[in-house]
């Protein structure tokens, strides 16, 4: 069996780590370093191989039928997000697709809550300022604000925002959250609200992004109505997915007191043009989709992408989200 190992943006030793380990399950396991994340621009050279292990390579449709011309029958997302994967033909051409749930949770919750700190407290702007030896944030009693008793808002409620929910319960804050599916019993544990998607932008001193990128529901979600809804003092947070957010809107809400400030951890194309207004602005906190980007969480994630495909060939298929393509293979 062979297994094709993505995802050269994470450390090599990860990687390498991984090639043992299914080595050592009695797999013939390849680094593959690719120069672009779009799968079609080379599916057409791993119909040869068993299994894949992806990290945010973009396998749509097209993609999923060159390889339904081949044998791939897994592939393994090296993490949890799969929006970038067409799953429905994934099935249709009979190849599983699993993920690491719950790998990046902690790790992304870090992230958000970093963020919602640092621009609370306005912490690069006073690292910029003491770097110009320039103190009259302290001087002129120049005040920030605080995370504690903010009402907080995750749209979305699943495994990441549960574990924001908990650190959150930490600081005091009035956590309010909107999901399809929501989970009460976390919500009793660490008092989260359950409320609509209108009271949530509505009444959040920190709105935190937390759902899939889906095509026509929340694609684009975040546009300038949408950004009018929000206190004029609040704080919107994405960890999630750039295209959840409409950059122009953004930008135009930022610039004239619609909102406050921004964190953005994702971009709709990245990395983002040069000329990307949004890099020029002083209320917004910018990270290079770094929310998963820590030691634990590739521990944890490159552990269970492995487990993934070992236990899919020994018939114990784990953490499926396609089982239709199971059906008469």
């Amino acid at each position: 069996m062979r297994v094709a190992i993505f995802g050269k943006q994470n450390p090599r030793y990860f990687r390498e780590w991984m090639k043992t380990e299914l080595e050592k399950n009695g797999f013939e396991a390849e680094l593959q370093d690719m120069e672009t994340r779009t799968f079609l621009d080379y599916a057409d050279r791993f119909l040869d191989w068993d299994a894949l292990i992806t990290c945010g390579e973009k396998l749509p449709t097209e993609a999923m039928r060159t390889l339904g011309k081949g044998r791939v029958k897994i592939i393994s997302r090296w993490g949890v997000g799969t929006d970038e994967m067409d799953k429905k033909e994934a099935s249709a051409q009979g190849i599983a697709v699993c993920n690491a749930p719950g790998s990046l949770s902690v790790a992304v919750a870090e992230c958000a809550i970093g963020l919602m700190i640092n621009l609370l407290r306005e912490f690069p702007a006073r690292d910029a300022s003491v770097r110009k030896n320039d103190w009259s944030w302290f001087f002129e009693g120049r005040l920030s604000h605080q995370l504690e008793g903010k009402t907080v808002g995750l749209y979305g409620f699943g495994d990441i925002s549960k574990a924001l929910a908990k650190m959150l319960y930490g600081f005091d804050c009035h956590v309010i959250a909107t999901d399809v599916r929501f989970d009460e019993e976390t919500a009793r544990k660490y008092d989260v609200t359950r409320v609509d998607p209108e009271t949530l932008i509505r009444e959040s001193d920190v709105l935190s992004l937390h759902v899939p990128a889906i095509p026509g529901v929340t694609t684009d979600m975040v546009d300038m109505a949408f950004l009018s809804r929000m206190k004029p003092t609040a704080i919107l947070i994405n960890t999630a997915r750039g295209s959840l957010i409409v950059e122009e809107d953004l930008y135009k809400a930022l610039t004239t007191g619609v909102i406050a400030a921004a964190g953005l951890d994702v971009f709709r194309k990245e990395p983002p043009e040069p000329d990307n207004p949004l890099l020029t602005l002083p209320n917004v906190m910018l990270l290079p989709h770094a929310g998963a980007g820590s030691h634990e969480c590739l521990v944890k994630s490159s552990a269970m992408a492995v487990d993934n495909i070992v236990s899919f060939f020994k018939g114990q298929p784990k953490h499926l989200l396609n089982p239709d393509a199971l059906k008469g293979g």
